[in-house]
């Protein structure tokens, strides 16, 4: 017996086998999907394609042309109003959170009935009983606030509109050349536009793609500060100083963020002065509102979360900062 053989340990020999594993697994990916390299660059890739995947992407294809047809020759129809829109969202102080219209009804109703119940001659000491089994864990009326809010985009100066859905080989070259009009060529970026009737045509033309709303000045202050770069000589360079401002924009009496921020703002700009600024600002790179992890593994889906959403862009803008 040779005793100078030292034990492996258990730990080490897993590993090992680990390694041995994805060794074998990656020839194997190889031998399905070869790797282009700098020595092997003439032989293809090899791509499967199922044909139901071919045939949804030629019917989304096809309903987009019938859309964009459509609407480009009658409208958008009863489908956007041309007045402003205004809703209601209810705030609980006490929970410090959104709640919904139906709690709020619910709650009402509880209310007229308990009142009415009150009005039969019902006890003290009962009323007090099923009063607070109807309002435990309820929001009550005094602390349940109403927030107005615009719905749509309709008398606003400003808006800003970013890109949901990338514009790839199967949209059509029509849509593709509406988003680039509007300087939207990559998926999350954003751009400030002025709300005017040419514009907001062609914002109903590729609406399933895109997402736009009012932003407030502070949002606006925070776009342009944390996520601001400019175009300078084709180049895309970042706000970090005034003095860049100041050497493209100076005669335009443009000198400092603050004037980009009040030009964005203003509702008596002129088109000149908004167009330089428009044209100096590169488009803002947004992040995704949703990681891969959370659409993929969690199953998360937006729904029909695209188009004119008004005021209620800030927040979206707050999670794509």
């Amino acid at each position: 017996m040779n005793t100078d053989l030292q034990l492996v340990p258990e730990s080490l020999l897993k590993k090992r086998h680990d390694l041995d594993a994805l060794k074998a697994r990656r020839a194997a990916a190889l031998l399905s999907n070869p790797r282009t390299s700098r020595k092997n660059v003439s032989k293809k890739q090899l791509r499967i394609l199922k044909p139901e995947t071919i045939l949804c992407q030629a019917r989304a294809r096809k309903n987009a042309v019938i859309r964009y047809n459509r609407v480009q020759k009658k409208g958008m129809q009863k489908r956007v109003s041309n007045d402003k829109v205004v809703k209601k969202k209810y705030w609980d102080e006490d929970r410090e959170e959104e709640i919904e219209e139906s709690e709020v009804l619910r709650q009402k109703e509880l209310e007229a009935s308990a009142a009415a119940e009150a009005e039969n001659e019902v006890s003290d000491a009962e009323e007090d009983v099923t009063s607070k089994k109807k309002k435990k864990n309820r929001p009550t009326e005094a602390h349940v606030q109403e927030i107005p809010y615009c719905a749509n985009s309709i008398g606003a100066s400003t808006i800003f509109c970013t890109l949901i859905r990338p514009a790839v080989h199967t949209t059509p070259k029509t849509v593709r050349r509406t988003l680039s009009t509007l300087r939207l060529r990559k998926v999350h970026e954003g751009v400030f536009l002025q709300y005017t009737p040419a514009v907001r045509k062609m914002l109903h033309l590729v609406e399933p793609y895109v997402l736009y709303g009012v932003p407030s000045v502070e949002t606006i202050g925070d776009l342009v500060r944390r996520r601001g770069f400019c175009k300078i000589d084709g180049k895309r360079v970042q706000i970090s100083d005034n003095n860049i401002i100041e050497e493209q924009l100076g005669d335009a009496g443009l000198i400092c963020v603050e004037d980009l921020i009040a030009v964005l703002t203003s509702k008596e700009i002129s088109d000149e002065a908004f167009g330089r600024v428009s044209k100096f600002l590169w488009p803002f790179r947004m992040s995704a509102r949703k990681s891969k992890f959370q659409k993929r593994m969690l199953d998360l889906k937006d729904g029909k979360l695209y188009g004119d959403q008004g005021e209620v862009m800030n927040g979206y803008i707050r999670e794509m900062l």
